[in-house]
């Protein structure tokens, strides 16, 4: 097992995975950021995972984590792709499974037309619909694991679904479901619902703070709840044009296990919000310049409103969050963040991109006319 990035996921993951005897070699491109884990032997992990972890090997040669390894899990923020996606397919041969872990919004297909455009061939590409571990590392060789998900896994090719559940079921059993498509598990990309609004509406206590109170409970009151439900009508408006499952966000977060069974049903965004008593310690990151825009924004809310607007579908709340994080951070995420065509889907109608990832026909859009 090769673990690519040894941030809060993949110290999570590589950890977990030694402890139940599983060989990991966990991968970072900077040298320095491994010594500690080097010199201590392995990871510490506290919380829902508990004990000394023995890595394999740690190394900054990406293929030598990679070669022979069965299952790449791919755990670097989804905007570092770019980074790494020549490397990796050149690493990679057709016979290992890459597992982005996770692969957020268009992580998959970005990948498949990367393959596509190199002359590298069909890989087998899954992604999770949200990280396998919601952690923090706690110091350079120590993690502390606050959940396991029950995230879903999906497949490029779509028809590869069964058998790369039955790979990651056999590394870390009864923990993931599966999507019926890429685009079903791109559109259940929590972290593109929760914090663009979170950063973008507390911009200013951030600043001032130094991101010092609680991101998801304090940062989360009703106003901005309110505009993460906006985001949610919206994102679920587009699912149903494009003809794939979707669940509103108090379901989809009771789903993924941030809200306990037998709580009572959340009617929105703060009601479920404030109910998770898992997510209240987490902090607000300390600046604006944070992948919870760069990577939630560009790779997540972008891609939803280029989808939108191929699939007619309005979305005046995801643009709005957009544009005012290009404005928070001088960046033009519109046009640096993950467009169709870095996703193979430029000029396609909606029944050409249920088709090229392999969803199920879908009912016509005019069957369900409140929508």
């Amino acid at each position: 097992m090769a673990v690519i990035g040894a941030g809060n996921v993949g110290c999570a993951l590589a950890g977990d995975l030694a402890l139940r005897g599983v060989e990991v070699r966990l991968y970072n491109r900077s040298p320095q950021r491994l010594e500690t884990i080097e010199t201590a032997g392995g990871i510490s992990l506290c919380g829902e995972v508990e004990g000394f972890a023995p890595l394999g090997s740690v190394t900054d040669s990406l293929a030598a984590a990679i070669s022979g390894a069965a299952v790449v899990a791919v755990t670097v923020p989804t905007a570092s792709l770019p980074h790494y996606a020549s490397a990796l397919l050149e690493a990679t041969t057709p016979a290992q499974l890459i597992w982005l872990n996770p692969g957020h919004t268009g992580g998959a297909l970005y990948l498949a037309e990367r393959a596509r455009a190199s002359g590298h061939g069909e890989r087998t590409i899954c992604q999770l619909t949200t990280a396998s571990h919601v952690s923090r590392l706690t110091g350079p060789a120590t993690v502390r694991v606050f959940l396991r998900p029950r995230s879903s896994v999906a497949a490029l090719p779509a028809r590869d679904v069964d058998s790369c559940h039955q790979r990651l079921d056999a590394l870390l059993p009864g923990l993931f479901g599966r999507a019926e498509s890429i685009l079903e598990a791109d559109l259940m990309n929590i972290n593109a619902v929760l914090h663009p609004p979170g950063m973008v509406c507390n911009a200013g206590w951030i600043e001032a703070t130094g991101g010092d109170f609680g991101f998801y409970v304090a940062g989360n009151g009703r106003a901005v709840a309110r505009v993460i439900d906006g985001i949610d009508r919206e994102r679920l408006a587009l699912a149903h044009r494009l003809g794939v499952p979707a669940v509103p966000f108090p379901e989809l977060f009771h789903r993924l296990g941030f809200t306990p069974d037998g709580q009572p049903h959340a009617h929105g965004a703060y009601d479920a919000i404030q109910h998770s008593e898992l997510i209240r310690p987490l902090r607000s990151p300390p600046t604006l310049d944070h992948r919870y825009l760069h990577e939630d924004v560009g790779w997540g809310l972008v891609p939803w409103m280029h989808l939108a607007a191929a699939a007619h579908s309005p979305a005046p709340t995801i643009t709005s969050l957009v544009h005012l994080a290009e404005a928070i951070n001088g960046v033009d995420y519109a046009r640096d963040g993950l467009t169709l065509t870095a996703m193979g889907l430029a000029d396609k109608t909606p029944d050409d991109i249920r088709a090229q990832v392999g969803a199920k026909t879908a009912e016509p859009a005019h069957a369900h006319a409140g929508l």
